[in-house]
């Protein structure tokens, strides 16, 4: 859509209702995090172990530690600390002229990420899908029976959240609304935002989430971040087009800046998150998002149709 503005035309502003506003030009620059860092640092050290010839249990044994936590420092789902890198490259018989090179990477990945000031309030494992979603260069959602996070406005994820949490207080539901505005910012920073393709199953959009007036307003969002951000596309995918490939469950492709780094596929399950990066799993749901994007409404003119005609309706 031509129409729909420049990337130097957006801003993030936090207001009582809406997620994103549109009026100038951000200021903010890409916050790197360090989950890529981390797996990136990871699979270096898989690849060491492995050309060494031990197994996961082996190498735990050789610097003290658990396998799990040998497996958490591969996947990157937990840092390696300075005395455990030296400990595992040591066990791997890697060159000492190599080593430093991984020293450079662990004393150059950034400690933390904007979120850990929430520590004690994130649900497990929300932290390494926001550094996911931090470093991100694209998104491609398929959101289904919700609105993705990205382009929801205050209201509806404060309506959102509350449900999961029943016994929490309001001062942590704050918070989590707060996380929840910060990610967005991920939209709106200069010079790279994320470019961000979402396709909204109907019935993510016909539930009333937080009463009538904070659906309305919820739509009237999403018709805004359609019009106006060049880099979101929003699609619906309506009843009439019938059954598809993901009716039970919504999923997120992720892909980074860096070629060299492997696409994981997100999924947000009641069992607990699920990352999947090997190829014949993201292909598949690359090949699946394909499809789906086939069948829903046009970005263009179809899916705004759409929106407008439900707002009508409530």
């Amino acid at each position: 859509m031509s129409e729909r503005g420049t990337p130097g035309s957006i801003s993030y502003r936090r207001s009582g209702t809406m997620g994103l506003d549109i009026e100038e030009e951000a200021t903010m620059g890409k916050a790197q995090g360090p989950v890529v860092q981390r797996r990136r640092l990871g699979r270096e050290l898989r690849k060491l172990r492995e050309d060494a010839g031990l197994t996961i249990e082996e190498a735990g044994t050789q610097i003290q530690r658990s396998d799990s936590t040998i497996s958490r420092i591969e996947t990157g789902a937990r840092a390696v600390q300075i005395i455990e890198l030296k400990g595992l490259l040591e066990a791997y018989g890697t060159p000492q002229s190599e080593r430093d090179s991984y020293l450079r990477m662990l004393r150059e990945a950034p400690e933390q990420g904007w979120w850990t000031e929430y520590e004690g309030t994130l649900p497990p494992g929300l932290d390494t899908y926001i550094g996911l979603e931090s470093d991100a260069a694209t998104l491609r959602v398929f959101a289904l029976g919700i609105v993705h996070s990205l382009v929801q406005t205050e209201d509806y994820a404060r309506a959102v959240i509350r449900p999961g949490r029943p016994t929490a207080s309001a001062a942590v539901i704050d918070r989590l609304v707060s996380v929840r505005l910060e990610r967005q910012k991920v939209l709106v920073r200069s010079p790279e935002p994320v470019q961000l393709t979402v396709v909204l199953d109907e019935g993510s959009l016909r539930r009333t989430v937080g009463g009538p007036a904070a659906m309305r307003t919820q739509v009237q969002h999403l018709i805004h971040v359609a019009e106006k951000i060049p880099h979101v596309t929003l699609q619906v995918l309506p009843y009439d087009r019938g059954a598809h490939g993901a009716m039970n469950g919504g999923f997120t492709l992720i892909d980074f800046p860096d070629p060299g780094e492997p696409t994981v596929a997100y999924l947000d399950t009641p069992a607990g998150n699920l990352y999947m990066q090997k190829p014949h799993d993201t292909r598949r749901f690359d090949q699946l998002f394909g499809q789906l994007r086939g069948a829903a409404l046009d970005a263009e003119h179809g899916s705004i149709r759409f929106l407008r005609a439900l707002l009508e309706e409530k």
